[in-house]
């Protein structure tokens, strides 16, 4: 089951030189997303970014369209969280990408996690 997380608006600053959303505006959008469904799965306001595999761009994603992001099924670990993060614009795939987040505690340390259900 995905989770809905939120939505983006690309502006025409988004773009790169070829007229379409620039790839590392589309991985900030990703980070961005992926670490609001690492919180609310987990219920720890400390995650950081440890993994994120392959990240496929499927689609050319232009000024005034609209990516819809949703997270994948939680995998949980000792200290990690691992999902399937997925942006569409309409029904189309624009990009996919596989996330790995750790808990950490105040000092940066890596921290158990209680497994939060829904």
């Amino acid at each position: 089951m995905e989770t809905h997380l939120g939505s983006r608006l690309v502006k025409t600053l988004d773009l790169s030189l070829g007229g379409v959303l620039y790839g590392g505006r589309m991985l900030d959008f990703v980070a961005e997303h992926a670490a609001i469904h690492a919180m609310k799965c987990t219920g720890e306001p400390h995650m950081v970014g440890y993994r994120f595999g392959e990240i496929v761009l499927s689609r050319p994603v232009r000024a005034g369209e609209i990516i819809d992001f949703s997270g994948g099924e939680s995998r949980f670990g000792r200290s990690s969280v691992t999902f399937e993060l997925t942006g569409r614009v309409g029904n189309e795939v624009a990009v996919r990408a596989e996330c790995t987040f750790v808990a950490v505690d105040e000092h940066g340390c890596k921290k158990l996690l209680e497994r939060v259900e829904k």
